[in-house]
């Protein structure tokens, strides 16, 4: 029988799965791309600063309804302890309640120590002189103007000089829980003159609007960027188009502002908290140097950012009033308008703490190792009279929020000349590499090992004399930068006479003026310079002035000290202006010499040909005429005659 046939089919034999190296591939490709997207993008938005955001500077703070007629008078103040505040404020610390016993052994590690606030208290209620105080407050003048619909408080100090010592405008801006109190102790050290500079400071120090003295906002919305503007407006209805300006902790914060805002007018920014704290940049190089600090920090200062973790520590555990202020200001304002006892230990615990850490173990804070109790009352009095804790408080609430943060303010830089001084025990620090990223022109930082967050109370001499020197910096950056095509006329430059000391040329305004390149050993010396002479006694009375530069460009004809040039010229009884030796042509000529030879130019070129170059400059500070060395100074007497 025939077999059956095999019907079964055939199962198809499974497809071989595709190569997985093409997908894969893809993959990594893919994934590359997006990661270079990615990398890209976080570097444009690192990068790129955002925009300025705009500042309405008729934007009302104040009280409903609106002044309809604008009020920009300024009136007089005066600070007063009446005596309704201060039999109030005596009853309320003699029926204070007990306090809770400190843990033995805590010192302030738990907040102030209730044991030494007793004393604090005490002396506050029996020993503290009120009236004393109210006049040593007043001491200087005081006054309020209003702008924006806030009546804004300010002291004003003018120096006592004489009419030869230059006078420059300085506001001081204070911090929290500070106030003007803190500039006290500084303000005679920088109206008084000195012999390393020739020019001193006309302070302006402001309570900021909400704190001290300032009235406080209205309404929601009114942070940093807006008291900048109301300062620059401040300033401006001082008639200080320019001035320089002096900030710490939240003054830091305006300041930075303001050299942000105006840089035109902000000739300078000397800081005491050099710092970018809302700099995503300046958070990102800070963290990528704890792998490797060198990169970021010199070595000498690597203790005071790294290890980062401990400092970060530090500064969660230092910072929790800044979570509540941020968040909650008017709750905790409450408690302290309420209890003086509550406002002393919260503001006077910040100056033991901020001032040094291990002052933390201290049972007293070692409070009075650093400051008077008296000048640390004097503060809290400031608060307690004007009962503007609350207020002031609020402004972190108006800084520490998504609005504020998204502005990346410290992302944004500004080419105002600044310059910072570091204290050891100061709450952050930044490298200056990492400040260069705001500040294009951050010209220096004096670094010091002491000190703490309110410098101008714990080291006024110190802070004194490095703002004098911040400002001498600004003033010879500007006289470097300033090209002569923006300078209109000669009374837009500052120059040095033979001392070393700087005269700015706006003191010649009114006068006319012969500015010539002189030298001692040239063949034209002794003919120009008894020329010169004649002309000064024959005009001077009739406003003429004579401004002789020693220059050692041509044959090396003037190659003496500042010494022997005075001694040569005052052998020939010279009695017209000479100032310091300088370059008048090439890279390195003075500006003013540039600008002469910008606006009178030569026959045979711009460039000075030789000593005794004469340039006429009108009573508007203009040049006028340009003569060579070949033409004698009684020469000049028409064209003198004709100008005078």
């Amino acid at each position: 029988m025939a077999k059956k046939a095999n019907h079964q089919e055939k199962k198809p034999l499974p497809k071989k799965p595709p190569s997985s190296s093409f997908p894969i591939g893809k993959l990594f490709l893919v994934t590359a791309v997006l990661a270079g997207l990615a990398s890209f993008y976080v570097y444009k938005v690192l990068t790129t600063p955002p925009d300025l955001p705009e500042l309405d500077l008729n934007q009302w703070w104040g009280p409903y309804p609106i002044d309809q007629q604008k009020d920009e008078s300024i009136r007089p103040f005066k600070i007063e302890f009446s005596d309704v505040v201060v039999n109030d404020l005596r009853e309320r610390l003699l029926h204070r309640r007990p306090f809770v016993p400190p843990l033995e052994d805590a010192g302030f590690t738990y907040g102030f120590n209730s044991n030494f606030l007793t004393r604090v208290l005490d002396y506050w209620q029996n020993s503290y002189k009120f009236k004393d105080r109210e006049m040593f407050l007043n001491q200087y003048n005081h006054y309020v103007t209003k702008i924006q619909g806030l009546d804004v408080h300010f002291m004003h100090v003018k120096p006592k000089v004489s009419p030869d010592v230059m006078v420059v405008p300085l506001l001081l801006l204070h911090g929290w829980p500070g106030s003007v109190r803190e500039f006290y102790e500084l303000v005679p050290k920088l109206t008084a003159p000195r012999d390393d500079v020739a020019f001193v400071f006309e302070l302006v120090a402001p309570s900021l609007p909400g704190a001290g003295f300032s009235q406080g906002a209205a309404r929601p919305g009114f942070g940093p960027i807006q008291i900048a503007g109301i300062m620059h407006q401040l300033m401006q209805r001082l008639g200080h188009t320019k001035y320089y300006v002096q900030g710490g902790d939240a003054g830091h914060t305006v300041g930075s502002l303001l050299a942000t805002y105006y840089p035109q007018n902000v000739l300078g920014f000397h800081t005491n908290f050099p710092t970018l704290t809302f700099s995503s940049r300046a958070s990102l190089y800070v963290f990528l140097g704890s792998f490797w600090p060198s990169l970021v920090v010199e070595p000498e200062l690597e203790s005071r950012l790294y290890p980062l973790g401990k400092h970060v520590s530090h500064l969660l555990e230092e910072s929790g009033y800044m979570h509540i202020q941020a968040t909650k200001p008017d709750t905790i304002g409450t408690a302290l308008t309420d209890s003086p006892a509550g406002l002393a230990a919260y503001i006077l615990e910040k100056f033991s703490t901020w001032t040094n850490p291990e002052f933390r173990k201290a049972g007293d804070g070692k409070l009075l190792d650093k400051f008077q109790l008296t000048h640390l009352l004097d503060n809290v009095m400031i608060y307690w009279v004007s009962n503007s804790i609350t207020t002031s408080m609020r402004l972190y609430a108006e800084t520490m929020n998504k609005k504020m943060l998204a502005v990346r303010i410290d992302d944004i830089p500004t080419d105002v000349p600044t310059w910072g001084i570091k204290f050891k025990h100061e709450l952050l620090f930044h490298p200056d590499c990492v400040l260069r990223l705001k500040y294009k022109n951050y010209v220096a930082s004096s670094v010091v090992e002491d000190g703490g967050h309110f410098a101008a109370m714990e080291m006024p001499d110190l802070m004194a004399e490095d703002i004098f020197k911040a400002v001498a910096t600004f003033r010879e950056f500007h006289e470097a930068n300033t090209p002569a095509s923006s300078a209109q006329t000669v009374y837009d430059f500052t120059v040095k006479d033979l001392n070393g000391r700087e005269v700015k040329l706006d003191q010649y305004r009114g006068h006319v003026l012969l500015i010539v390149n002189v030298a001692s050993q040239c063949g034209l010396t002794d003919t120009n310079y008894k020329q010169l002479n004649q002309l000064y006694e024959k005009y001077e009375s009739k406003g003429l002035r004579i401004l002789a530069f020693p220059c050692n460009q041509f044959g090396g004809q003037e190659p003496g000290s500042p010494e022997d040039i005075f001694k040569f010229t005052k052998n020939r009884n010279v009695k017209f202006d000479l100032f310091e030796k300088i370059e008048v042509n090439g890279d390195e000529a003075h500006p003013l010499w540039k600008f002469l030879k910008t606006i009178q130019r030569g026959t045979m070129g711009d460039f000075i040909k030789w000593n005794f170059s004469k340039f006429i400059v009108n009573k508007h500070g203009i040049p006028v005429a340009r003569f060579g060395p070949n033409t004698d100074p009684v020469d000049l007497e028409p064209y003198l005659e004709k100008e005078l």
